[in-house]
């Protein structure tokens, strides 16, 4: 069983919050049993000769909107638990903030992480990986393609996604023009789908789309069930409820991974 880990941050890589421990955490749990393998964007924060990042042969376009933008892909070995690690290098990528700098966020975030979402596949028709495990916004397109454009066909066609919910704060909302940015229909810009109060939200997509979603703690399930803490997605996670595992060990993502590989 193979499983591909798609995260905007990694220890020690690239830290600005506590979802890059949990990553971490996750990986060298899962790792003791599952081949795995995590894909990251090539942030130029990242110190490419402390971490002996070095390129490989593979790249590819991706569709961003009229635009086909290249991917380079780069790759390391996470020394604490032996992973490979591939960076998908794009000028997307070439800045000093990760998500934006003192005068707030990058006003093309939505574009960006477009592009690394669908990086992520792209590069999973090479990986071959049978689950690929999302975590929060930067990655929540990645079940959403899958489903829409790259799991209609093989070599995807029976790859599963499971969507780690860290901080629900942060959800990847964006204005609705950037819709076209997608290259998905129009159907998928609807209150059951990606539409949030007019806007796009990537995190949406990610809860609507996943096969298997996680948190925790049953105290954070709790809380984003609520008004306050749900952040207007209190709701949708209600609904959710019986795709939500409350993970205490990362150990049982091995079970959940076992048991969407049966259905």
């Amino acid at each position: 069983m193979k499983i591909l880990f798609a995260a905007s941050e990694l220890k020690p890589f690239v830290s600005s919050g506590t979802m890059s421990a949990s990553v971490l955490k996750m990986i060298k749990s899962v790792s003791k049993k599952c081949e795995v393998e995590a894909i990251l964007p090539f942030f130029s924060t990242i110190n490419r000769k402390k971490f002996d990042i070095t390129p490989t042969a593979v790249s590819f376009e991706v569709e961003v909107g009229e635009k086909r933008e290249k991917a380079e892909i780069f790759e390391a070995i996470h020394e604490e638990s032996g992973t490979k690690v591939v960076f998908v290098a794009n000028q997307y990528f070439e800045r000093d903030g990760l998500y934006g700098n003192e005068t707030g966020d990058y006003p093309d975030n939505s574009e960006r992480f477009i592009f690394f979402s669908r990086a992520v596949l792209e590069y999973a028709k090479i990986s071959r990986p049978d689950i690929i495990h999302c975590n929060d916004w930067h990655t929540a397109l990645v079940p959403v393609y899958l489903r829409e454009i790259y799991g209609k066909d093989e070599p995807l066609q029976k790859v599963k996604t499971v969507f780690s919910l860290h901080d629900i704060r942060f959800q990847g909302k964006f204005w609705s023009y950037d819709f076209g940015l997608l290259n998905l229909g129009r159907e998928v810009f609807v209150p059951e789908k990606l539409e949030f109060y007019g806007d796009i939200n990537f995190l949406k997509g990610g809860i609507v789309y996943s096969d298997a979603l996680a948190v925790s703690s049953d105290e954070y399930l709790e809380k984003i069930q609520t008004e306050e803490g749900g952040c207007g997605l209190a709701g949708l996670i209600s609904c959710s409820l019986d795709r939500i595992s409350v993970i205490k060990r990362s150990d049982r993502f091995v079970e959940i991974y076992k048991k969407l590989l049966a259905e």
